[in-house]
C-alpha cells in the first residue's frame, strides 16, 4: 500500500489474463445508480448482470462505510479481462483487517466467465500482494459445502479447509505457510513510500 496525502492508495494489480482495479467510493456508487458512467470511468464493457444481486445488496453498506472512513483503504478490486475489455467479477476483503492481522476474502465472476480459473487467478493475486504489501497474517474465506466452484476455487489458491460450521466451509491460508509454499506471483518493490 501507498500513503499519499494521508489517504492510502492500494495498487491495480495484474495477472496474466486479468487487471484487478481498486474499486473506489466513485466507482462503487456508479456501480449503485449510473451503469453509463461506470462504463465512461472504467473505458471496457460492463455487462447488464455485474454486479450481481449480493454486490448489488451489499454496495449501500460499502458506501456508507466509505464515506464514514475516506482515508481507509479500498479493500476490493473489480476484475477487468484484458483481452476482452469487459468486467467479468471482483474480488476483495470484508473490510480491513482486525487487531491479529485477520481478513476474510470474498469474490464473484459472471457466469460467462466461470469454470475457466479467474477466480483462482484473482484469488492468487490478491494473496500474493496482501502477504507481500501489508501487515495481514491471514487470509480466511467460507463457502457452502455443496459449492463445488467456490471449493475448487479456494483449494487451487492453497488455501487450507478448517473445522466446518454446519453447511459452511471455513478456510484460511497464513502468511507464514504461504511463504513456503508460494502458490502466487511475487510482486517487484513499489516506487513510493509502502505502509
Amino acid at each position: 500500500m501507498i500513503l499519499l496525502k494521508g489517504v492510502v492508495i492500494v495498487p491495480t494489480l495484474e495477472t496474466e489474463r486479468l487487471q484487478l482495479i481498486p474499486f473506489t467510493l466513485d466507482l462503487k456508487k456508479a456501480a449503485m445508480n449510473d451503469r453509463a458512467r461506470l462504463v465512461e470511468m472504467l473505458g471496457v464493457y460492463v455487462p447488464e448482470h455485474w454486479p450481481g444481486p449480493d454486490l448489488a445488496e451489499a454496495l449501500p453498506f460499502f458506501v456508507e462505510n466509505m464515506e464514514k472512513a475516506p482515508s481507509e483503504p479500498v479493500w476490493d478490486w473489480i476484475a477487468i479481462h484484458k483481452l476482452d475489455q469487459g468486467v467479468i467479477g471482483g474480488i476483495g476483503f470484508m473490510g480491513g483487517p482486525d487487531k491479529d492481522g485477520v481478513v476474510e476474502v470474498g469474490y464473484d465472476i459472471v457466469p460467462e466467465y466461470r469454470k475457466q480459473g479467474y477466480a483462482t487467478e484473482m484469488l492468487r493475486s490478491l494473496v500474493a500482494w496482501t502477504f507481500q504489501k501489508t501487515i495481514i497474517k491471514v487470509v480466511t474465506a467460507s463457502c457452502h459445502d455443496d459449492n463445488i466452484g467456490s471449493i475448487k476455487v479456494l483449494e487451487n489458491a492453497g488455501m487450507h479447509r478448517l473445522k466446518p460450521d454446519g453447511n459452511m466451509l471455513k478456510w484460511e491460508i497464513r502468511k507464514n505457510h504461504w511463504a513456503t509454499a508460494r502458490v502466487a506471483p511475487t510482486f517487484p518493490p513499489m516506487d513510493l513510500d509502502e505502509m
